[in-house]
């Protein structure tokens, strides 16, 4: 039986901040990370608070002016793991303009960069409507530019349970949403496998904009993603 190795169930009062022990913050915009994104992160509690009920609230503004603002958490520095189960229980309210998604890079990227350090998204919910929600697999491809492998996932605006369960014995990731099984990836379906050994850290965070985004110019906010919790197992659960 898998036994718990770390967890944040958000318990917090009304309005706190996520638990600093656990959580830290990307600031600002960083060029766009990389998909020219509009918003500008924050660690403001208008942005990222606990609601009093048990949840993380992730929330996207629009300040006026053409500027948004949203948070994006990360578990870098705190808390990685090699091998393991990392369990989400999420509630998007996902918009045109938005991109909210839950995701693990590799605890390198600041030493190899990305893609090199490889990134596994569990769920990333895109507000380009010519762009479907899906789970994917990042590596480096040959020439050091990203390889990735996905599945189109089916979301809505309810509670669900996402879950990837990373088995270094057998060397693949193996997706569920709500105890289901819908995915699994092996090193044979990509050019490389940057994940043999290499902590994992965990992101969660709502984009604003960009090419996974799209308009947000006509979308009403404020856009929240809520987490009921984050659970990482040392085995499968």
């Amino acid at each position: 039986m898998a036994t718990l190795v770390w967890s944040d169930e958000f318990d917090g009062p009304a309005g706190s901040a996520p638990d600093p022990t656990k959580w830290t913050y990307d600031l600002g915009n960083q060029d766009g990370f990389g998909n020219n994104e509009l918003q500008v992160y924050t660690d403001s509690r208008a942005n990222s608070f606990i609601d009093g009920n048990s949840n993380l609230v992730i929330r996207a503004l629009d300040e006026g002016g053409g500027t948004f603002t949203s948070a994006r958490l990360k578990t870098l520095g705190l808390f990685d793991r090699v091998n393991g189960t990392w369990e989400a229980r999420i509630k998007l309210s996902q918009a045109p303009g938005t991109w909210p998604a839950w995701w693990l890079l590799g605890s390198d990227i600041a030493e190899v960069g990305w893609p090199a350090c490889g990134e596994v998204d569990m769920l990333e919910w895109y507000g380009n409507e010519e762009w479907a929600p899906t789970t994917a697999v990042h590596v480096p491809s040959a020439a050091g530019q990203d390889a990735s492998i996905h599945t189109v996932i089916s979301v809505d605006n309810r509670w669900h349970v996402w879950k990837v369960w990373w088995n270094v014995a057998t060397n693949n990731f193996v997706f569920y949403k709500d105890s289901k099984q819908y995915f699994k990836v092996k090193p044979s379906q990509l050019p490389s496998w940057p994940f043999t050994g290499k902590p994992l850290f965990t992101i969660l965070n709502v984009a604003v904009g960009g090419t996974g985004g799209g308009s947000p110019y006509d979308t009403k906010f404020p856009v929240d993603m809520l987490v009921d919790y984050v659970r990482v197992y040392d085995g499968t659960a």
